[in-house]
């Protein structure tokens, strides 16, 4: 076959993968097509939802019959464990696939050997290239948890031009425009989890939900190295998990009778291995505040800084702190400018560094 042809058939797999959305996480969203020798696609699938088909699953029910002579592309290594459902290697074998193409391995242990598996029964698979950078961007959640043992963490500020992100008295509540709120939004709907530290919720009080879009709310967080927080507060009602430096039972009775999750750990990496290895939570979204962010900064922690810039200036108030300061300016040139923008009135500026990629090793 042409390879124009199976660079097509895997843009097509490729884009059925994004359907897949969030509600397929902590998995990778992946997309499959299988297709005759002319290249024509006789049937299509993607992962829909955790727990559910898988997408080479999906597109052998789709085609109802068996696929004896026929091949098929998909974006990820097929698994090669029994997990949640059953190896799509071993249902690739059993449906008569007679050859794999991929874009990107598996990264993890658990899964991976789908590729072996298949040529063990005589399958061969091929690598299809040029898709490498599309599937780190859309799977980049799930390449960080395989390759770091973490969620992906976002860091995200709203502030002035003069880089203030609340007034001296700690009110933040207007400084975004509308637009730029919604796409906040956005954003927590397409985490898993949202974090933010004691101060912001001892003096805003907030809910953390998605409220200007439609999605899913993501899990709040809450980091509280000395327990200084208020037991009366209204996000301790959706049960929040809580991370602290404090191991006294007396002083933590309180929010476990609210129904709170406490977790006892001394660095941020700590808490951000419990998040994943214990929560299964693949992607977090810090909001909150200028000391939470310094301290993801400075333990290295942040894959993505995200920064909405409203048009004005305040003159004075609480500033955006960042990482310690550094005497030799070569040490700072490590983030990538990834996208600007705006939303309203507001700037949106995204920088990133490090992201996993999905380049077959």
């Amino acid at each position: 076959m042409m390879r124009e042809r199976l660079h097509d058939l895997m843009a097509r797999a490729a884009a059925l993968a994004r359907n897949g959305g969030r509600a397929v996480f902590p998995n990778p969203m992946v997309g499959a097509v299988i297709f005759d020798d002319a290249g024509t696609i006789l049937a299509e699938g993607w992962h829909r939802c955790c727990g559910g088909d898988h997408a080479e699953i999906d597109a052998l029910k789709k085609l109802g019959r068996p696929a004896t002579g026929l091949s098929m592309a998909v974006t990820l290594e097929p698994c090669n464990h029994f997990g949640k459902t059953p190896p799509c290697s071993h249902a690739l074998v059993n449906a008569g696939i007679k050859k794999v193409y991929i874009a990107a391995l598996e990264p993890t242990d658990r899964a991976c050997g789908g590729c072996s598996h298949l040529a063990h029964n005589g399958i061969p698979t091929e690598f299809v290239p040029g898709f490498e950078n599309d599937l780190a961007e859309l799977n980049r959640f799930f390449y960080t948890t395989a390759k770091k043992g973490r969620p992906w963490v976002t860091l995200k500020a709203a502030t002035t031009i003069d880089g203030f992100i609340a007034l001296p008295n700690g009110a933040s509540k207007y400084i975004s425009c509308p637009e730029a709120l919604a796409e906040v939004h956005r954003m927590r709907a397409g985490h898993m989890a949202i974090a933010v530290g004691a101060a912001t919720v001892n003096c805003d009080d907030p809910l953390l939900t998605v409220r200007h879009v439609a999605g899913p709310d993501p899990l709040p967080v809450i980091f509280s190295e000395r327990l200084n927080l208020r037991a009366d507060r209204k996000l301790l009602d959706r049960a929040p998990v809580i991370f602290t430096a404090v191991a006294d039972a007396d002083r933590l009775a309180p929010f476990t009778a609210r129904g709170c999750r406490v977790e006892t750990v001394t660095t941020i990496g700590q808490a951000l291995r419990t998040l994943w290895e214990k929560y299964r939570i693949n992607s977090l979204l810090v909001e909150g505040g200028a000391t939470l962010h310094a301290a993801f900064l400075a333990g290295d922690m942040a894959d993505e800084l995200v920064r909405f810039i409203a048009p004005f200036h305040l003159g004075d108030g609480i500033a955006l702190r960042g990482a310690p300061v550094l005497t030799d300016l070569t040490l700072c040139r490590d983030w990538q400018l990834h996208a600007t923008g705006r939303f309203g009135v507001d700037a949106y500026i995204v920088w990133r560094r490090g992201a996993p990629t999905a380049r077959p090793e």
